[in-house]
């Protein structure tokens, strides 16, 4: 358990006393008796004091007893003397005063060591002083501490626990938070408030939009589903929000109280919670208000829980994603009261709490992670394996957190003269899947390899290698081990297997903002029906910046009709396919003739783009926007479903199919995900998280985006970003895409794009397979209107695509 600030002072101060007393008796070793008692005396006092404090500093005061324990030692010489041993006193300080030079070494060690132990404290506890000069004042142990969550670690929390329904908590930008996405029951619990009884708990809570629940739990035991104690929440009561309050027995729920609470939508509200013997009483405020004297609601519980239990943070979605923030939290025992962390208010604030800052969007995505290698023999890089064992087990570690989707590619090889030989069906030695560490997973992972040879006699060995050519990694450089067989060999993974998530689903259940009808959408260069100056907003049918596209070094022409009547080659259509279903066709071809753009510049080759740029009800911050198409198939076509906003970047690839351009696969199977961070509106990025993957090695049964319809779909929440096909995650990290200022005036807008890239275009006939992108339908909706539920489906996951397949 981390050391908590408010116990650092009295720490401190201890460490001073035992430092005096350390000086002491190495000065004055032949004081007389009535010296010794003193000291005595002394350190059975500052004994005493470091038993008390045991519970909440374990680490730091079992260090000060070991140094109290040396003191002892050296005291019973003069305290054990009675007045009537006088002379046997005398004979021990001399002998003390005439130490030889062993004695006098073994003292200077002594003190060497104690100095050595103060040092180290005094190191451990700087960080602890740096955080309790934040505070106007300190808290004495037996009255409250606080947690100020300012680790910043962008991992879970020290210091609590994950109990009930598991709801991934991370620590970062001074607040701990999570993503609730239904009401299921949860708790991160407070290490050093457990088994408390008579506690009160205060907390200061941030809500991002209506539908987040958040509360504190008292006296809380058992598992999901069999949950014990009570819960104050920031709820709804069916009319409007409230603070609900719950007994929880043996996961049964009884409500005790529903009362009415006018929390906003958005901002930070604190809420205080005290339970003394069968009384709960409860209390709620904005942080801009001051505390109320009152109590909002007390009652006394007629069939109370009488045991201690955990206490800590519960959060909920209110069946759809929400996202929970907790600044502050802290509380006391035994009928004293949990007192707020005092902050420095900004002049004029009224009072107010500075808000958390924000790192940049750039920023979040920190230092990718590389896989690690659990050796036996890290010199020769060899994973030993016993003779006779079929299923070699290896213990892969992400050396940083894991803050985006990463994926590890395995491969088995043979080694030269390894005696193995493992055939050229890589799936029947490293599985049907690659690997995956999602945001919040634990940084282990164990992987098996099946050893299907029939031999495994000692001296046998083969090359693994772990490709991190997928994304989510530092590096693309794969990391490898040999795997030797090899007598006396222990080689087992864990009886509990590291935590690594599902995927989520992403459950639509409310109402779009906006839809793509194909049947009636509209669209025009300028963005306006008719392609008029202004009016009614409808799709664009050019790029926000004009008609090419340099950066990527694009050799197609965004062309469209209104601007090119008769030179264009039908690059935005409305058709019907061979089942009588109606889509927005998007074209990229050779152009029967070239075309003059600007006077200079010659193209041979038509791009397409419809954008959303003009329609407020397909913009937001945050929002879920969905795609149902058919992509491009033809070689070096670039089909793409975009997020944007007025400024580059920010970006967002929900989809990209990059049909051979930069070497990637020519194969419908593949899609990759990608998120473009840096100042808003600068045209640079500082950081870029691009992940591939072939989405049969994910868990997909069969897949093909040039053949068939699916759904695509990015869900964005102020943290997170989610892409999904056909509804199952397969990407996840960091929001990167939001201007570095969130109150700015800013927002996303979708893109739809079919591209081309190659050289030689004045030559390249451009014609192999099918440059055409079909769009179905689109979509946007608010976060709330969708729920993430853990898919726990076995896979291989049945395709998803819209049946029947189309013909065109």
């Amino acid at each position: 358990m981390a050391i908590d600030p408010d116990i650092t002072p009295f720490l401190d101060a201890l460490a001073a006393r035992i430092a005096g007393l350390e000086t002491q008796l190495a000065a004055q070793v032949q004081n007389a008796q009535a010296e010794a008692d003193g000291l005595a005396a002394q350190l059975a006092a500052v004994r005493a004091d470091l038993l008390a404090l045991g519970a909440h500093a374990s680490d730091e005061t079992a260090d000060l007893l070991a140094r109290l324990a040396a003191l002892e030692t050296a005291l019973p010489g003069l305290a054990d003397s009675s007045s009537g041993g006088d002379n046997e006193l005398s004979d021990r300080l001399n002998t003390l005063s005439r130490t030889t030079d062993a004695g006098d070494a073994a003292l200077s060690d002594r003190l060497v060591r104690v100095q050595d132990a103060l040092d180290q404290l005094e190191n451990h506890l700087t960080g602890a002083l740096n955080r309790i000069s934040q505070l106007e004042g300190t808290t004495t142990p037996d009255v409250g501490m606080a947690d100020l969550f300012e680790d910043g670690t962008g991992g879970s929390p020290e210091g609590w626990r994950q109990v009930w329904n598991a709801l991934p908590w991370i620590e970062a930008q001074g607040c701990v938070q999570a993503e609730p996405t239904s009401t299921a029951r949860s708790l991160l619990a407070c290490d050093a408030a457990d088994g408390a009884v008579d506690i009160e708990t205060l907390a200061l809570f941030t809500f991002a939009e209506a539908g987040g629940f958040a509360g504190l739990a008292v006296r809380a035991a058992g598992a999901a589903a069999r949950e014990t104690g009570y819960r104050v929440m920031f709820n709804n009561n069916g009319s409007g929000p409230s603070l609900q309050v719950v007994r929880f027995n043996e996961g049964t729920a009884t409500i005790l109280s529903n009362l009415a609470f006018a929390r906003a939508a958005e901002g930070d509200c604190w809420l205080r919670v005290r339970m003394v013997g069968a009384t709960l009483s409860w209390k709620a405020w904005a942080a801009t208000a001051n505390e109320p004297a009152a109590w909002t609601g007390t009652l006394t519980d007629t069939s109370p829980i009488t045991t201690g239990g955990w206490a800590g943070l519960c959060a909920g979605g209110g069946n759809g994603l929400a996202t929970v923030r907790c600044q502050r939290f802290s509380w006391a025992f035994d009928g004293a009261s949990a007192a707020p962390v005092e902050v420095a208010a900004p002049a004029g604030s009224g009072g107010t709490l500075p808000a958390p800052v924000e790192a940049n969007p750039w920023e979040l995505l920190g230092t990718l992670p590389l896989p690690v290698i659990a050796y036996d023999d890290p010199a020769t890089r060899t994973v030993h394996v016993p003779p006779g064992q079929r299923y070699a087990h290896i213990k892969v570690t992400a050396d940083q957190p894991v803050r985006m989707t990463a994926i590890l590619r395995p491969f088995v090889q043979n080694s030269t003269g390894g005696g193995i030989n493992v055939g050229s069906d890589q799936s029947l030695w490293v599985g049907d899947y690659w690997h995956v560490w999602r945001p919040d997973d634990d940084p282990e992972m164990w992987i098996t390899i099946d050893m299907r040879t029939t031999t495994r006699t000692a001296g046998q060995r083969f090359l693994l290698y772990l490709h991190t050519d997928m994304g989510g990694w530092r590096t693309a450089s794969p990391v490898s081990a040999y795997i030797e067989i090899k007598d006396g060999a222990v080689n087992e993974p864990p009886a509990v297997l590291p935590r690594h998530r599902p995927p989520m689903r992403l459950d639509i259940s409310g109402t779009p903002t906006a839809q793509l009808d194909a049947a009636n959408v509209r669209w025009s260069d300028t963005g306006y029906i008719d392609n008029s100056a202004s009016g009614t907003p409808c799709w664009r049918s050019r790029l926000s910046h004009g008609y090419t596209q340099d950066g990527n070094a694009e050799v197609g022409l965004y062309m469209n009709e209104d601007v090119w009547p008769t030179q264009s080659a039908f690059p935005h259509a409305r058709v019907s396919d061979g089942q009588g279903r109606t889509a927005i066709r998007l074209r990229s071809c050779r152009l029967p003739a070239p075309v003059t753009y600007n006077s200079t510049r010659i193209f041979y080759h038509q791009a397409s783009v419809l954008i959303g740029q003009r329609m407020p009800e397909w913009r937001g911050k945050t929002g879920i926007w969905t795609a149902r198409c058919v992509t491009s198939s033809r070689k070096f076509s670039w089909p793409a479903f975009w997020l944007i906003a007025e400024g580059w970047p920010p970006e967002i690839d929900v989809f990209e199919h990059f049909n051979s351009i930069y070497g990637s696969w020519p194969d419908g199977g593949w899609s990759t995900c990608n998120v473009h961070s840096g100042e808003y509106g600068s045209l640079s990025v500082r950081t870029r998280a691009p992940l591939k993957f072939d989405l049969r090695k994910l868990g997909f049964d069969s897949f093909d985006a040039y053949s068939e319809i699916h759904d695509y779909a990015v869900l964005v929440t102020r943290e997170r970003i989610y892409c999904f096909i056909d509804g199952i995650e397969v990407y996840c990290g960091p929001n990167g895409a939001k201007h570095q200022n969130w109150d700015a005036n800013w927002s996303l807008y979708p893109m739809f794009d079919v591209a081309a890239k190659f050289a030689s275009p004045d030559s390249y006939a451009y014609s192999d397979g099918s440059g055409d992108m079909h769009i179905y339908s689109a979509a946007r909706y608010e976060t709330s209107a969708a729920s993430l539920v853990p898919v726990t489906d076995a896979r291989p996951w049945p395709n998803g695509k819209q049946l029947p397949d189309p013909t065109y």
